[in-house]
């Protein structure tokens, strides 16, 4: 299946299933950079430039920024892009949202973005989260989103793309 990510304001996409057949798919992600894509040397330096205090952190394995399109991105030593981080303080816009996770809403999310989510408690604060499916990008990249937080200006609903390594 083919998966467009166009937006995180439930843009939908056709994707092929069969030969006739067509389900419509909404998209978790959104920014202007997509997992898997290659930065140069110069786009890291931008991106690590243009960052606002605090959200710059560079380590042994790769850098995280946030960007001017207000998403986190994760890039490896060799510039390849391999997760985003959205942090929504009003996720009111999410297929399903009802003020928390819970297994009503991974089944809308899951439904609406042709996955299947998992929930899970957090036995240190009572919260709960919930983790995707392995799905492919339209670049081809495998990935895996989890969301956790409460979607609230103090504890916002943050969704994370990771690459999944193959």
């Amino acid at each position: 299946m083919r998966i467009l990510m166009i937006g995180l304001s439930v843009a939908v996409s056709l994707a092929a299933t069969g030969a006739l057949a067509q389900d419509a798919c909404a998209s978790l992600d959104k920014g202007n950079l997509y997992i898997g894509q290659v930065l140069t040397q110069a786009q890291q330096q931008q991106l690590m430039a243009a960052a606002p205090l605090g959200t710059l952190h560079c380590g042994r394995t790769g850098c995280w920024a946030q960007a001017q399109d207000g998403v986190n991105y994760r890039w490896g030593r060799d510039g390849r892009i391999v997760g985003k981080k959205v942090e929504m303080s009003a996720p009111v816009s999410l297929p399903g949202w009802r003020g928390e996770i819970d297994q009503a809403f991974a089944d809308r999310l899951g439904q609406a973005t042709c996955s299947s989510f998992t929930v899970f408690e957090d036995e240190l604060d009572g919260g709960r989260s919930m983790k995707s499916a392995p799905q492919s990008t339209a670049q081809g990249q495998t990935i895996v989103a989890s969301l956790f937080g409460r979607g609230t200006e103090d504890d916002p609903l943050t969704i994370e793309m990771l690459a999944v390594e193959q």
